[in-house]
């Protein structure tokens, strides 16, 4: 009997530590939810990225823009020294923060601008991942001691990345690329800051950028009171299709913010538009100016494009932001879309003085 009652007496203590330990992983685990809920969005421009800064380091959601429901969740506590990008444009990120010292590899450096990382891989302190194409080289992110690799999210993942994934190396998928807006895209120098403990420069660096940008629209916007807009084409004639960005691209709408009335602006997407020789030809006599064709000058264009010299544009201004392969547009026109709407204010009102990724090709 005496031995029963001491059983159910210790039934009912364990019982009841047992209710006390779960009331308290209860109350920590809402505690931790309440924390993560609580805690600002730090992107505000952004479809796709979401921080959240917190004591222990950033809580981060990135989702697929193909697959909504598709989210990969991070949580970032300490600093990565070893960063592989897979993007020239993720490359601009990081030197912005002036970060040069965390990257191990990069994806080619024939379209490297920046002079101290050229210099890293002369001395053999970054890889050069040489990619010709779409392909990821595993072998040589690996080789690099990557901690993390940062690629351009398509929509899903290859045999390589599969790989990696295998090894344990973090995986990060970037949709700066789909994002509607110059500032929106900008702002994935956010994650690069979370990435490499430079949060709070990339926060004051993305303002800097939000502020410049929006002065410099509303000054296009007085300017186009009195003014009449120049009428602006974009992009070429690749085979039989004229390729140029459609009228919700991040494109068109610097367009737009710059006083330049674009001849695709209704046409409907936010990527491409694919329209035929004869309908651009339709509205080639309104047209005042050529932007984009993706030449440094008129006799690379006419080598790729003879059907040119043909098109009534052809002597009207043509711009483009390349002078070489090797330029700074690669790397840094998406970290400042101050700087292209700059250019294009600067084209649009024809008093070029200070551009920053432009030139007039002769």
């Amino acid at each position: 009997m005496c031995n029963l009652v001491i059983f159910r007496m210790l039934q009912n203590l364990t019982r009841s530590l047992f209710l006390l330990a779960l009331l308290i992983l209860t109350a920590c685990q809402n505690q931790q939810h309440k924390t993560f809920v609580s805690a600002p969005n730090a992107c505000q421009y952004s479809q796709y990225l979401k921080i959240w800064p917190n004591k222990n380091g950033f809580d981060i959601a990135i989702q697929n823009p193909d697959q909504p429901r598709l989210v990969q969740t991070l949580h970032i506590d300490k600093p990565y020294e070893r960063i592989a990008v897979l993007s020239t444009t993720h490359v601009g990120m990081l030197t912005a923060l002036q970060q040069h010292q965390s990257l191990c590899a990069i994806p080619d450096q024939k379209f490297l601008f920046d002079h101290i990382l050229k210099k890293r891989i002369q001395e053999k302190k970054l890889t050069d991942l040489r990619m010709e194409s779409a392909m990821i080289d595993a072998e040589k992110i690996l080789q690099s001691n990557a901690q993390v690799v940062v690629y351009s999210g398509f929509g899903f993942e290859d045999q390589s990345l599969k790989r990696l994934k295998s090894t344990g190396m973090m995986r990060i998928a970037n949709y700066e690329w789909r994002e509607q807006t110059p500032l929106a895209r900008a702002e994935w120098i956010l994650l690069f800051g979370a990435l490499t403990g430079k949060f709070k420069e990339a926060q004051r660096l993305h303002k800097q950028v939000v502020s410049h940008y929006n002065l410099l629209k509303s000054q296009a916007l007085k300017n186009n009171r009195s003014n009449q807009l120049p009428i602006a084409i974009s992009g070429n004639l690749y085979g039989d299709q004229w390729i140029a960005p459609a009228g919700d691209s991040f494109e068109a709408k610097l367009y737009k913010d710059a006083g330049i009335a674009y001849v695709f602006s209704e046409e409907p997407g936010n990527g491409s538009c694919f329209k035929s020789l004869a309908s651009v030809l339709q509205k080639a006599a309104a047209i005042n100016l050529w932007l984009n064709p993706c030449q440094a000058s008129k006799e690379a264009l006419l080598q790729i494009n003879p059907k040119a010299r043909m098109y009534p544009f052809f002597k009207k201004p043509i711009y483009c932001y390349t002078a070489s392969s090797t330029n700074k547009y690669w790397e840094l026109a998406v970290v400042r879309p101050d700087w292209v709407l700059s250019d294009y204010i600067q084209i649009a009102q024809n008093r070029q003085k200070k551009m920053h990724f432009y030139t007039l090709l002769k």
